[in-house]
């Protein structure tokens, strides 16, 4: 039965923190921003969709992806100046500035799910299924324009 497509923030947070812990995932999302340029949170989000068998089209993958470039932009200078300044600072600073830059992947994926549900028509069918079978569509379509197919199943992890 279709439900609204309202997706909340808070709730692709949730599964962004629990999915990043499992083993592995942190790496492979670390693996994509700095070998293949690609975005963490929009990865995620494709994840999470993959998960609930909510297939985007390709023209809504990439509002997404430009709806990313101020955000990114940002994300990428603030994070270089955070590894430059990690020599200079004790654990407590160096903790305030990775404190800060989570806001700022917080506020990332906001955006991200504002621009999702901007996108999507009024009502879409939303599947759970207590399998952890995933159709790949989205993010495996996100890893081959990137070149980043490799590193997948890390990011996935269905286990």
């Amino acid at each position: 039965m279709p439900r609204p497509a309202v997706f909340s923030a808070e709730d692709f947070w949730q599964f962004s923190l629990s999915h990043y812990a499992r083993a592995g995932v942190e790496q492979a999302c670390l693996t994509l921003q700095n070998t293949y340029q690609g975005n963490v949170n929009l990865a995620l989000l494709l994840h999470w969709l993959d998960t609930l068998h909510i297939e985007l089209a390709d023209q809504q993958i990439h509002a997404l992806t430009a709806s990313l470039v101020a955000s990114d932009k940002q994300l990428h200078q603030y994070r270089t100046m955070r590894q430059q300044l990690k020599p200079q600072l004790d654990q407590a600073g160096y903790q305030q500035l990775l404190t800060f830059e989570l806001e700022l992947e917080k506020s990332q994926q906001h955006a991200l799910i504002e621009q999702l549900n901007r996108s999507l028509p009024s009502s879409v069918p939303i599947t759970e299924t207590g399998t952890k079978t995933i159709t790949p569509t989205n993010l495996t379509r996100y890893f081959r324009q990137l070149g980043a197919t490799s590193i997948l199943p890390h990011l996935q992890n269905l286990s």
